[in-house]
């Protein structure tokens, strides 16, 4: 190599693995563009198909949409998918229920008290 250059590599993302998962949602509809967007926001690529009304009929707020039921397929790293995912269920647990496919259960959810497990 000539003297003065310089060869950068970068090592940021080399090991990052591209894969496609399943994420269900199920909750208020207008916020499966919030989940989506959650998605983008960490680089992944998403596709959404509407399943039409959730069995479970929670009441919703008013003006927050009916109950819908969503499948989505997101491609990306899966610590990136993972990331959206986590995002969205922090800032709107009380609106969906989001599940990524073969996800680790996660951890039980404080229960209020005079509440029963399932």
């Amino acid at each position: 190599m000539p003297h003065g250059v310089v060869t950068v590599l970068g090592v940021g993302r080399l090991n990052t693995v591209t894969e496609t998962r399943r994420i269900t949602f199920e909750g208020s509809g207008p916020f499966v563009g919030t989940l989506v967007q959650a998605l983008e926001d960490e680089g992944v690529t998403v596709a959404v198909r509407r399943e039409g009304h959730a069995l479970d009929q929670r009441p919703t707020p008013r003006g927050m949409g009916e109950a819908v039921k969503a499948t989505l397929v997101a491609t990306g790293a899966s610590e990136a998918i993972a990331a959206g995912v986590s995002t969205f269920r922090q800032r709107f647990a009380n609106r969906a229920v989001v599940t990524i496919e073969n996800e680790a259960a996660a951890p039980a959810r404080h229960r209020r008290h005079g509440q029963h497990r399932a």
